[in-house]
Formats: C-alpha cells, sequence, structure tokens
C-alpha cells in the first residue's frame, strides 16, 4: 500500500508497476548513475550530468535538494529508477523588474520506457510546485522541438557569442610589462563581484538575479566534470586594485576556453583589461593541453549576441556563434505584463505614444488579452472576445507573442518568419515597437 499522498498526489501509481514520487537522499547514488547514462550522447556515461546530479541532491544548493527531484520507479523490477527531472529554482530580472523563475532540466526516461506518458505526468507535478512557490516563469534548456509539448516557447537566447582564434591574440611587446595581474576570487570579493556582475549584466534585457548564498555555492565548486562548476577570476592591478573579473571553464574536446561572465569597473579601459584576459586566458589554455588530449583550440566568448567586450576588441573576433535558445513557459501571461507593466511604462515615455490611451487587442487565435492604456499606464491586462476569428490589433500564432516580449524577436523579424504574425494597423505595429523593442539577453543560470 502506497504512504499517504501529499498535496500533490504523491506517491502516485502510474499502473504496470511504475510509482511517481519525490526524490530521496538514498537516491542520490543511482540517480546520478541514471543520469549520467540517459543524457549520454555516446556507450559511455555523462559524467557531467553525473556529478551535476550529485550537486543538486546533495544538500547545499542555495534552493534544491533531492526532494526536489521527481522519479519514476519499476516495482515489479526491483524499484529501479525509469524516469526522473528536477526542480531548480531561482530569481532572474526582466529590465529591473526581479521575478521567480522555475527551472525543470534533468528531464529523462530509460528507452526502454519512454512513450508512456511519464514526462507528462511529471511535469504536471514539476508545474504545480513551481506554481506554489510562486514562479511566474518555467525555462528548461533542452532538445529541439521536444517540449513544446509541455507549453514551452524557444524565446530566449541561450549562449552564443564570438569567438577568437589562438592566432589573432597578439603578445606584448619585447620589455613591456602586463599593468593587471589574474588571481582566483574568494568568498571576501564577493561584494565586489555582485558588483561586476551588475555591469555584466547591464547589456542584457533579462538577467539572473545572484543573492550571497547563490555566491557562495558558485564560488565552492571544486568538481571540474560537473555542470555546476564555475571559475571566477578577478583582475587588478599590480598594486592590487580590483579593475574587473571573469569567469570561464575549459570547453568540451574539441572547444575552447568558454568564457561566461566579463566586466570591468568604471574608470577602467575595457579594451587595455580584456587584451590583458587574452594573454592570460591563452597562458591558462597552454597550461590545460598539456594534459589534455583534445586541446583547446580557442577562446568562446559565450556572452550572448551583444556584449561591450566585442566593441572594445572589435576586428579579433572571427564569426559569431549562432545561439540556441531556451525554453520559456509563462502559464499566467496576463499576470506577468502587469508584473513587468512598470518596464512597458518607461519605453513610452519620450517616445511618439507617449501619454498613449488606448487597446492594444492582442490575438493568439486561440486566447486574447487586451492591454488597457490610459494617459501613458498600464492600467490592466484583460481577456476580450472577439467578434470574428482574426480580430484584435495583432495576431500572434502559438507563442510566438514570447519572442517579442522576451526581446529576442522584432515584430517586423516575426512578420518575415511567420505570415500569419502580423500587426493589423499601423498604430499597433508603432505602439508594439515601442514597448516591445528587441534588446537581447545572455542569462548565467543557477545550475
Amino acid at each position: 500500500m502506497l504512504p499517504i499522498t501529499d498535496k500533490f498526489n504523491l506517491p502516485r501509481k502510474l499502473g504496470n508497476g511504475l510509482v511517481l514520487r519525490w526524490g530521496r537522499p538514498g537516491d542520490v547514488d543511482a540517480l546520478a548513475d541514471f543520469n549520467g547514462m540517459v543524457h549520454s550522447q555516446t556507450a559511455e556515461p555523462d559524467i557531467y550530468v553525473a556529478n551535476w546530479t550529485r550537486d543538486l541532491m546533495k544538500g547545499d544548493h542555495p534552493t534544491t535538494k533531492a526532494s526536489d527531484f521527481l522519479v519514476v520507479v519499476d516495482e515489479n523490477n526491483d524499484g529501479k529508477i525509469v524516469s526522473s527531472l528536477t526542480l531548480i529554482s531561482q530569481t532572474w530580472s526582466f529590465g529591473g523588474i526581479p521575478f521567480r523563475v522555475g527551472r525543470p532540466e534533468a528531464v529523462g526516461t530509460d528507452p526502454e520506457y519512454r512513450r508512456r506518458g511519464l514526462v507528462r505526468a511529471q511535469f504536471d507535478v514539476i508545474h504545480a510546485l513551481s506554481a506554489s512557490r510562486g514562479e511566474m516563469v518555467q525555462v528548461i534548456t533542452g532538445i529541439p522541438y521536444y517540449y513544446r509539448q509541455f507549453g514551452y516557447g524557444m524565446a530566449l537566447d541561450l549562449s552564443g557569442g564570438r569567438r577568437i582564434e589562438w592566432h589573432a591574440i597578439q603578445k606584448l611587446d619585447a620589455g613591456a610589462q602586463e599593468s593587471f595581474r589574474l588571481r582566483p576570487a574568494t568568498t571576501a570579493d564577493i561584494p565586489v563581484l555582485a558588483e561586476l556582475y551588475s555591469i555584466h549584466c547591464s547589456s542584457s534585457l533579462v538577467s539572473r538575479l545572484r543573492d550571497q548564498t547563490e555566491w557562495h555555492f558558485e564560488l565552492g565548486r571544486t568538481e571540474e566534470k560537473s555542470l555546476s562548476y564555475h571559475q571566477f577570476y578577478i583582475v587588478e592591478t599590480l598594486d592590487g586594485v580590483v579593475a574587473g573579473y571573469t569567469e570561464f571553464i575549459p570547453g568540451q574536446p574539441g572547444g575552447g576556453l568558454v568564457i561566461r561572465e566579463l566586466a570591468v569597473r568604471s574608470g577602467f579601459s575595457l579594451r587595455s583589461v580584456s587584451q590583458f584576459l587574452l594573454r592570460a586566458l591563452k597562458s591558462i589554455a597552454d597550461d590545460i593541453n598539456r594534459s589534455r588530449k583534445d586541446p583547446l583550440v580557442g577562446l568562446n566568448f559565450s556572452l550572448g549576441e551583444v556584449h561591450p567586450v566585442y566593441i572594445a576588441l572589435g576586428s579579433l573576433f572571427g564569426k559569431p556563434i549562432q545561439p540556441y535558445a531556451f525554453y520559456v513557459r509563462v502559464p499566467d501571461l496576463a499576470g506577468f505584463l502587469m508584473h513587468i507593466r512598470s518596464v512597458i511604462e518607461k519605453r513610452l515615455i519620450g517616445s511618439p505614444m507617449e501619454n498613449h490611451t488606448g487597446a492594444l487587442r492582442l490575438n493568439f487565435y486561440t486566447s486574447q488579452l487586451s492591454l488597457n492604456f490610459e494617459y501613458g499606464r498600464l492600467k490592466e491586462v484583460v481577456p476580450f472576445q472577439p467578434k470574428t476569428y482574426q480580430e484584435g490589433d495583432a495576431v500572434f500564432p502559438g507563442l510566438t507573442f514570447l519572442d517579442l516580449l522576451f526581446g529576442r524577436r522584432s515584430m517586423e523579424e516575426l512578420r518575415y518568419i511567420f505570415p500569419d504574425c502580423y500587426p493589423c494597423n499601423n498604430g499597433a505595429g508603432v505602439l508594439l515597437d515601442l514597448i516591445f523593442p528587441r534588446k537581447p539577453s545572455c542569462v548565467s543560470t543557477l545550475n
């Protein structure tokens, strides 16, 4: 007999001996082995995913523990784990407005148990758990198409950036001395790291907010072969004045050293600091390559589409690295729009539609919302009932509006890609461009 169920109706029998339940501390080894195998692209376990699973379950993660995992076990096969996923809670910012995010990850099913609806059953529970925590948005990094089945759209850039080859990095002139030095960051550096991280995020519409607990956790990662591994370094002058910071990790076989965060304090030259970093990082990569079968072959600046360093180093960069995308789910779109309304209203100030009054009716074909403005203020976002199939001021098929909302695509780009996505009148087109401008993001997630 199953124990008494909780408010999420767990544990739950799924039939044929399968039981859905929360993870337990005693599952760590079995679940790490399971995730390592099910997420591997080869015949060998993926040690990065296995170690990541342990990091999430062992009890020192800021938001996630063993009981934030869901597992499906087969009681007819000695309680074998056959499917699992977890929720990594965190706080992000949209144009300076904090919002809670739930990140379902490590989603996998044993090949022999697929196509039985096990992932769908777990998503129903994890979405309810996320909602109970006040999380307005869920995001996933995952394989193409799959998560569209669960209400997600690929609406926010993931990674992407620029690359510099080793041959493009110039050595110091003979007799010249470096003006900076690089050292590992420590927990004592958290205040200045937080300051620099804010600068790093300033070019991104959406970013993650880091609290003290998260800084301590990420600075404390020592297992290089884990997806939660970080390496933070401080750039300082020769007399110890902090000039900037960076965070980087060695890339996968055949890849480069991956720079994931970078910023310089006001009063220092980003170009000068970045030129120093090129030489310092090449030296670090050279050391790593001495004991590495697959050498690091360059520097990948995984800082998204837009970052000041791309301007600072100019033509040293080669062809842009195209981004992948986060899957994004916004279950209460009206509520989220009202939550970020101050950002929308600020975009109208000083614009050609300042002090705007009127309704902007968005028709998603299967549902509709009206954004009602009064003298430049977004007073409410409410459903409306169209009299005809396409009635409204703009139409958006599927979840395409999320691309506009999160700045990944402009209205013009969406209209080019989707012929059935367009403003229905000139005024709506002008307003949409003003309140939802294209502005890329690069989010450093809590792993």
